[in-house]
């Protein structure tokens, strides 16, 4: 078990070298053992393709593209899990209006907006955001606690109050019989443990600049459990010592750089030392978007004595 950084500015190359190393590994050995490339949803068609049109490729079943929802559907495939009905958004809203009407004795803020237009959304939207930030009923039920004296925040304690009742009778009505989007990436870190296709894999994850708290789950688990990890992130310089600044140019990808990091210290993986590339392929060698590139937040500004390439659009 290894964890390995691949770091650059925009424009170094970061994702070519990955999809140039799956290639060479791939050609040495076309029956390996997994390679995963992990990427955001949006990227898993070009990623794809780029691999597939690779020539004198013998074969690239041993490497897939998977986002983090694909890759849960293929592990749960092998380790169970999928048994239940999907929750579509649609779905989602029909439950959340049906536990509203059920509750609407209970609620002290939301009984009065539950008509309103959009609210059922909002509501769906809340509690998405509340399941990839691992937050629980349970939590949610803590925090009203916390507020139980303030007598300033009833206005708060109440909306927290009505925000826990209906997460809490949604996550009952989800119990063992239907799994929604967000629940997927919960089940994934459950059942990575217990998948062997994962056993001697190689992960790349690439396109990132920040995960969610239910992502980085699924990341501590790939690293106790498969061969090696290697993460591609937009960043010029590690993080590991601590987080950045607030306003550090790269700081949502040194944030994650530091999240990954600290989870294979606390796991007692293995880091290898971080690859760095420093010289940028994207611009074709003009020096004017080659120095706005390099020194886009510096101050004071540095000017460029060189040529100015403009074009014209019509």
């Amino acid at each position: 078990m290894a964890l390995q950084f691949i770091l650059g500015r925009s424009g170094t190359g970061k994702t070519t070298t990955v999809l140039n190393e799956i290639r060479a590994k791939l050609q040495e050995n076309p029956d390996r053992a997994p390679i995963v490339y992990l990427v955001p949803e949006q990227m898993t068609f070009s990623s794809e393709y780029k691999l597939a049109g690779t020539p004198y490729l013998n074969g690239m079943m041993s490497a897939q593209v998977f986002s983090f929802t694909r890759l849960a559907w293929r592990v749960l495939q092998e380790t169970g899990g999928m048994s239940r009905k999907h929750l579509s958004s649609a779905g989602m809203n029909m439950m959340i209006t049906k536990i509203i009407e059920e509750k609407k004795d209970e609620l002290k803020v939301f009984q009065r907006s539950a008509g309103k237009t959009g609210f059922i959304s909002s509501m769906e939207d809340m509690l998405i955001e509340l399941k990839r930030y691992c937050i629980t009923p349970e939590a949610m039920e803590g925090m009203t606690k916390e507020k139980i004296d303030a007598e300033d925040d009833q206005v708060l304690k109440d909306k927290l109050h009505d925000l826990e009742l209906i997460y809490r009778e949604f996550e009952k009505a989800l119990f063992g019989k239907y799994i929604d989007s967000e629940h997927y990436l919960t089940l994934l870190a459950e059942k990575i443990p217990q998948s062997r296709y994962l056993q001697d894999a190689e992960i790349y994850i690439d396109g990132f600049f920040s995960l969610t708290p239910q992502e980085l789950l699924v990341v501590q688990e790939l690293l106790k459990k498969c061969k090696k990890v290697t993460v591609a992130l937009t960043l010029d310089t590690p993080f590991r010592q601590g987080p950045p600044i607030d306003f550090h140019l790269f700081g949502m990808s040194a944030r994650l750089y530091n999240a990954i990091y600290q989870l294979a210290v606390q796991w007692e993986i293995e880091v290898e030392q971080d690859r760095i590339l420093t010289d940028l392929h994207r611009f074709n060698h003009r020096a004017d978007l080659e120095h706005l590139e390099k020194r886009f937040n510096a101050l004071p500004a540095v000017p460029f004595d060189g040529e100015t390439h403009v074009s014209v659009m019509m």
